[in-house]
């Protein structure tokens, strides 16, 4: 490790993490101090509100237990009801039975309608709104009937949102209990009451802490279902919906952080333990975002960040003003020397002054330009040479080819064809244009167009012998290619691996990119090629084979297979060349890499 790394580690080290540290733990242990004392006085507020309800229950129990049990009028209207047979018959009027509901039951406000079901089936109702409620028939076939009867004259409330298929979507409460004879206890009907508890809007509101509402009060079941929220909003849905993260309600934990409608914040929840009363399973919900929670310490905490942050700029600015500077110069000569390393020449260590470490950079920079000097000479030697082995490797240009295209075009004009002569001669003219193009790489799209012209010419000569495909998208039409790389292996195709067979061949060369390379492969259905053979490709055998064949067996391979693949590694580097794959009697595929670059329409040709 360099020493002005080792300045910095330590600075970084014993100033700047332990005070990073210490403002972390000082913001992470006030944030979670807050939600904790935040959340245990929500939980006191919501066991005060339960309290309310509870007290708000009751008074209604209380009215509820008074007429229907207490009161001889509602126990005498009870025992004539069961007199009737008939459910269908309307008894409101009969025997001052309205008078005497609207007396007791409707006298008291919150209750706004009130319906008698005798055990005979006769009903009677009453109300202070324009509502019919439910048939004594209907509320027998529900389920809520049967757990009413083992309450056995315990009332059951039930909440907006609850039993929606007896009651509706309305924001009225209702309670329902069995009515019991005063004086032998036995069943004499069931009562049901529609309620408006206006005190729970009043209660809700009362616990606020500001007027704008921060804090979200619910009431709830077990299973989520929104029984009354004070912003009036999400009544008769289900809370967990709004909740983005996995969540249960659970009573026992005091507070939890999550993401209600896309704010995140914190949700306190109580059990309203109100089961005496008959409301079963009713929680109280309590949601606070956390920026209204924790905003005032956030300012805080942001202007000690800022001051720290200050603090911490002032320190760097003095460790790097008054470090040595006979330590910041000899780790500029040594990063110099690691640029040097890797292969810049050009680096220099500039030094003003007449002291010992001016005659070290003078030195230093001497040697490096004379390394310099001594690599030019190294690669122009070494250019030399790569371009020599190039324009051997293309003047192996087989006369053959070009003998017999001549011949071919003689007997098309002895023939007096004249279309087929012009068309051979612009393939040959397309062949030699770019046999002789001056620049060592061309465009693909030109590559194709030389090999377009060789492979129509070759389909000529050898008549129904092969098909061909190319397959390019437009995009890579203007990658640079070394000029004569695909007629060769294409060349192998028709001489070798469609030697002797019976079926039409096919030639299938396909171009794509992959990441920063460009991927040919030609592909062809022929003989393949034996193990030794392949084998030979493999580890570079064909030097030794290519002396003991004759000269006319390597003028029919043209520039061959090896010539690309040198051509390719003296131009490209070693990671760039011809992988080949083939078995007898499998057909070839040569795949040929190269960097994927774009030469544009300077190289047209």
């Amino acid at each position: 490790m360099g020493l002005n790394k080792k300045i910095l580690l330590a600075f970084v080290m014993l100033i700047i993490l332990p005070l990073l540290g210490v403002g972390w733990l000082t913001y992470s242990t006030s944030q979670t101090l807050i939600e904790t004392k935040y959340g245990e006085q929500t939980e006191i507020t919501l066991k005060a509100i339960s309290k309310n309800i509870y007290y708000v229950l009751k008074e209604v129990n209380y009215f509820s237990d008074n007429y229907a049990i207490l009161n001889s009028d509602i126990q005498e209207t009870y025992r004539v009801l069961n007199t009737y047979e008939d459910s269908q018959i309307d008894l409101r009027y009969e025997n001052g039975f309205e008078a005497k509901l609207r007396r007791s039951f409707l006298s008291y406000s919150p209750i706004q309608s009130v319906a008698l079901y005798a055990n005979s089936g006769a009903t009677i109702t009453a109300s202070n709104i324009y509502n019919s409620l439910i048939t004594y028939a209907q509320l027998r076939l529900n389920p809520v009937f049967k757990e009413v009867q083992q309450l056995k004259g315990i009332p059951l409330w039930i909440a907006p949102g609850e039993h929606t298929e007896l009651f509706g979507k309305d924001a009225y409460f209702y309670q329902l209990r069995i009515v019991k004879d005063f004086y032998n206890t036995s069943d004499i009907g069931t009562l049901l009451l529609q309620i408006r508890l206006n005190e729970l809007e009043k209660i809700f509101h009362l616990y606020n802490s500001d007027n704008v509402q921060t804090t979200r009060f619910m009431l709830v079941n077990k299973a989520g279902l929104v029984l009354f929220d004070n912003n009036e909003e999400l009544q008769g849905t289900n809370i967990l919906e709004n909740i983005e993260e996995p969540f249960v309600l659970n009573t026992s934990k005091i507070s939890q952080k999550i993401h209600f409608q896309n704010t995140k914040s914190i949700i306190t929840s109580h059990e309203a333990e109100l089961g005496e009363l008959g409301a079963k399973d009713w929680i109280i919900v309590s949601i606070t975002p956390l920026q209204y929670v924790t905003g005032q310490i956030n300012l805080v905490i942001q202007s000690v960040g800022v001051i720290l942050a200050l603090f911490l700029i002032s320190a760097l600015i003095f460790n790097f003003a008054f470090v040595n500077s006979i330590i910041r110069f000899i780790l500029r000569v040594a990063q110099a020397m690691k640029r040097v390393e890797r292969g810049d020449l050009t680096t220099r260590v500039d030094r003003i002054g007449k002291d010992e470490t001016a005659v070290l950079s003078k030195g230093f920079n001497s040697f490096v330009a004379r390394i310099g000097e001594l690599l030019e000479e190294v690669k122009l030697e070494q250019t030399r040479k790569n371009k020599a082995e190039m324009m051997l490797l293309q003047a192996q240009i087989k006369p053959h080819f070009l003998f017999n295209t001549l011949e071919s075009i003689n007997i098309l004009a002895v023939r007096n064809e004249g279309a087929k002569v012009s068309q051979m001669v612009h393939r040959l003219g397309n062949i030699l244009r770019i046999s002789f193009h001056g620049k060592e790489e061309i465009t693909l799209k030109q590559e194709f167009e030389h090999l377009c012209s060789y492979l129509e010419i070759q389909k000529y000569r050898f008549e129904d012998l092969f098909d061909y495909q190319i397959e390019a998208d437009e995009e890579v039409m203007e990658c640079g290619i070394l000029k004569l790389t695909l007629q060769p292996l294409v060349e192998n195709c028709i001489q070798h691996g469609f030697e002797g067979i019976e079926y039409r061949g096919l030639i299938l060369i396909h171009v794509y990119i992959e990441g920063e390379r460009l991927m040919i492969r030609v592909q062809d259905n022929g003989i393949g090629m034996s193990n030794v053979i392949l084998a030979g490709f493999q580890y570079k055998m064909f030097e030794d084979m290519a002396e003991t064949d004759s000269a006319e067996h390597v003028e029919q391979r043209g520039l061959g297979v090896r010539n690309v693949a040198d051509r390719l590694r003296i131009h490209y580097g070693k990671e760039y060349g011809l992988f080949i794959c083939s078995g007898e009697n499998q057909g070839t595929t040569i795949q040929c890499v190269l960097p994927n670059t774009k030469l544009g329409d300077d190289y047209e040709a």
